[in-house]
């Protein structure tokens, strides 16, 4: 009797670790100035201004999944400035060179010192499209901005897929 409930309390915890096994990784993006940005003043306090912005990215050390690699993205965001500092809650949609796509949401908070940017925050994957459909993770982000409009950032996170997306690994 001893055994057998060893022997069940073995496999509950391997279920239990495969089931909660993550990836983590890292990986860096470039992005050119906003392809569409839009902003207006709120009035209530000078330099008050709420901005939507869609963006086309490269990476410079693309994120790895699955055995694929991400080749770019767009990400459509809005940032509520007020002086110096900003919040910024975004989605954004990465392309993987399967062809698949892989969603992602994040918010964050910056500071501007004339015009350079800084920002950090969190992002969470919230879908996917093919081998990439039911993926899940997290993490987070640190960015920086040039006067040009251009800025780069750094992800750092983990992810996991259902098994069929594991299964399909490219060969």
């Amino acid at each position: 009797m001893k055994a057998k409930s060893l022997g069940l309390a073995v496999l509950l915890a391997a279920l239990a670790t495969s089931a909660l096994a993550q990836t983590q990784f890292s990986a860096s993006s470039k992005c050119a100035k906003p392809d569409n940005s839009q902003s207006i003043e709120v009035g209530d306090h000078p330099g008050h201004m709420l901005v939507i912005e869609k963006s086309s990215c490269t990476w410079s050390a693309p994120v790895e999944m699955g055995g694929f690699k991400s080749t770019g993205y767009t990400s459509v965001d809005t940032v509520d400035a007020k002086g110096a500092t900003y919040q910024v809650h975004g989605y954004a949609v990465l392309t993987m060179e399967s062809g698949d796509k892989v969603f992602a949401r994040y918010s964050g908070t910056g500071t501007m010192k004339g015009d350079i940017a800084a920002a950090e925050g969190t992002w969470s994957y919230t879908g996917g499209t093919g081998k990439f459909k039911g993926l899940k993770g997290n993490g987070t982000y640190k960015g920086s901005g040039a006067s040009d409009g251009s800025n780069e950032t750094q992800l750092q996170g983990e992810y996991s897929l259902p098994e069929a997306g594991v299964a399909a690994k490219k060969k």
